[in-house]
């Protein structure tokens, strides 16, 4: 079920109405059942795999905190989720990479694998892995009970795509049960709904059809209308994907949890590393921790540090998908990195204040993003060298994509407001509250963003990183 679908608001409702009315002890199972068939109702037969994934890693966490040799159930953990991970995901890329060297050395032909790829495993693969490897540091103060583990592994609103929790985030509050609260359901109401509209209204409505018509074309020589695309591309997965984490986020906070948060306006970013503190946060704290430091980080020499950051990157890329695109993706982004730590120019932080002599950085960084996106989007190497040159060759001669350039700067304007209305939105509802038309303003505002979705609804489909 798509998160922007009538199936799961059905869904949701009759488990946040069941989730209101049962005792405080059930409520975890309750969450967990819930989470079961959310993901049975998926593809049925995949929920053996997740519950195999799930009852072996725990089996091993036991050997990891109580075992002779932790290291050695450690390493079955990792080379258990990692082999599912890997066989499941990157078989048919493996063989087919490898297919000419066996025709042409060894005279075999092997037959492509083809899978359906389990939904969420990259996302609840690192999830397992992070907590094993915290046991093994001895940073976990108890294991939690198997029921409660599978909770944490599967809690279905942020099963599929993220973001992506750790143990001591989210397994404290897992052991207190959920806490409701007027404030947080009024929080988890805003995040649904801005999440919804960032999704449907934006990402489907007004940006995913003009991307995906120029991706997909063949014989369009105008520049401008490759360069609109581009840009189309840029926000429809950012909102795609920001989106989602809302309402992952929102639907959390309606069952009294808090998930992190995933994204800062991201193309506000004026350096590379400031821009992987901005976007899939939690994705960019797992690599940082469990890869880039374990390799040796910055402590081993500038040329081991551009060395692992490159490595990071790469396999980072992989993990998005089983294409070479991606990895060409973390690649490019990697490059970018190196070169920018290599020259030893200026890095900042999110926290670091923003001037109008920031814009230039901006600029240039937020073009090497959206180019480094072709790859990401477009189906082969090819198409993505395409793409690029038709960027810079060709004439105009359709005219200008006016509306959809009114789009785009719709979504910059937006953008550039994001941390504004982020920062100060919370102000603004404890004020509303104060006043008596305040819940009825709010109510209107949520009423028109849902209404929004439900009239633009039926042009998109799935969330981008569901196929992750």
């Amino acid at each position: 079920m798509l998160f922007n679908s009538p199936q799961f608001a059905i869904f949701l409702l009759a488990v946040l109405s069941l989730y209101r009315v049962v005792p405080t002890r059930y409520r975890n199972p309750l969450i967990l059942g819930a989470s079961l068939v959310f993901y049975t109702l998926w593809l049925p037969a995949y929920l053996i795999l997740l519950g195999a994934d799930i009852a072996v890693n725990y089996a091993l966490l036991h050997g990891i905190a109580r075992g002779r040799s932790p290291r050695l159930y450690l390493g079955a953990s990792i080379a258990f989720t990692l082999g599912l991970l890997v066989f499941f995901k990157y078989a048919a890329m493996l063989v087919g990479t490898a297919l000419p060297v066996l025709e042409g050395v060894f005279a075999v032909s092997p037959a492509i694998p083809d899978f359906f790829l389990p939904l969420g495993i990259s996302f609840y693969s690192f999830q397992i892995l992070a907590f094993s490897i915290d046991t093994y540091r001895g940073e976990t103060p108890e294991l939690p009970s198997l029921s409660r583990y599978a909770l944490f592994i599967s809690f279905f609103p942020q099963l599929v795509a993220g973001p992506i929790l750790r143990g001591a985030q989210f397994l404290p509050q897992l052991a207190r049960g959920g806490e409701i609260t007027a404030e947080r359901t009024r929080r988890g109401f805003w995040l649904l709904g801005i999440g919804l509209a960032k999704k449907v209204i934006l990402a489907d409505y007004l940006l995913s059809g003009f991307s995906d018509l120029v991706f997909d074309a063949r014989g369009v020589e105008a520049p401008v209308f490759y360069w609109v695309a581009l840009y189309s591309f840029a926000f429809q997965i950012y909102y795609d994907f920001s989106g989602y984490t809302d309402m992952a986020r929102g639907i959390a906070l309606l069952l009294g949890f808090e998930l992190p948060l995933n994204f800062m306006e991201p193309y506000l970013s004026r350096d590379p590393s400031e821009f992987w503190r901005r976007w899939h946060i939690t994705l960019s704290r797992w690599l940082s921790d469990y890869l880039y430091i374990p390799l040796g980080g910055n402590r081993r020499g500038p040329t081991r540090t551009l060395i692992n950051l490159m490595l990071t990157m790469l396999l980072g890329g992989l993990w998005h998908g089983a294409s070479w695109n991606f990895v060409i993706w973390g690649g490019i982004h990697g490059l970018i990195l190196v070169i920018h730590r290599g020259l030893g120019l200026r890095r900042t932080t999110p926290d670091t204040p923003m001037s109008w002599g920031d814009i230039p950085r901006i600029l240039i960084f937020f073009h090497l993003t959206c180019l480094a996106w072709v790859f990401f989007r477009a189906a082969d190497f090819a198409a993505a060298l395409e793409f690029i040159g038709h960027l810079f060759t060709g004439t105009n001669t359709f005219g200008l994509p006016l509306m959809q350039m009114a789009v785009i700067g719709f979504c910059v304007l937006l953008h550039g407001a994001e941390r504004s209305l982020r920062t100060q939105l919370p102000s603004l509802r404890s004020r509303l509250a104060q006043r008596p038309w305040g819940s009825a303003l709010e109510g209107a505002v949520l009423g028109v963003l849902i209404g929004g979705a439900i009239v633009t609804s039926g042009v998109g489909g799935d969330f981008i990183y569901f196929q992750f």
